[in-house]
């Protein structure tokens, strides 16, 4: 894989998150991102406040492995936009996360803002934030006029 082409990066990113119950590729996964990643999911609490939990990579398989043990997920990127200035880049990469790989039932969209550093020799990701889609918070309709 090229890490220093951003589609291989991206592209790599979504399939290692995908595959049947317990089926992903978390070692596959470790590479893609820089030593001191952080993957942050955001969500509304049980009062509907905001929260956050931030997680290293290592943290974030540990949290999700076990939810992931039980049902198939396949998640897609749908859109992208990317700003990349120097030697970093930001891209606002729209997904939908099925149960499985083709023709499956719809189990949510959203948006993983994803934080990038070239090296020089490849790309790292650093940072991950995402967000569902809810009520009142849906995709922007003009991210999918962009292009990347």
């Amino acid at each position: 894989m090229d890490l220093h082409d951003i589609d291989a990066l991206i592209g790599a990113f979504y399939a290692t998150i995908s595959g049947p119950a317990g089926g992903q590729d978390w070692e596959g996964a470790k590479p893609l991102f820089h030593p001191d990643a952080r993957l942050v999911r955001t969500r509304l609490d049980e009062e509907g406040r905001p929260v956050a939990f931030s997680f290293s990579v290592d943290g974030y398989r540990e949290a999700t492995a076990p939810i992931l043990a039980d049902f198939d997920f396949y998640e897609y990127e749908i859109a992208r936009r990317t700003i990349r200035f120097g030697n970093v880049a930001q891209l606002f990469s729209a997904y939908e996360a099925y149960d499985r790989p083709e023709g499956g039932r719809l189990l949510k969209r959203g948006m993983n803002m994803i934080h990038l550093f070239d090296d020089g020799s490849r790309w790292w990701i650093m940072h991950v934030i995402w967000d569902d889609e809810r009520e009142g918070v849906a995709l922007p309709k003009a991210l999918f006029a962009e292009t990347s």
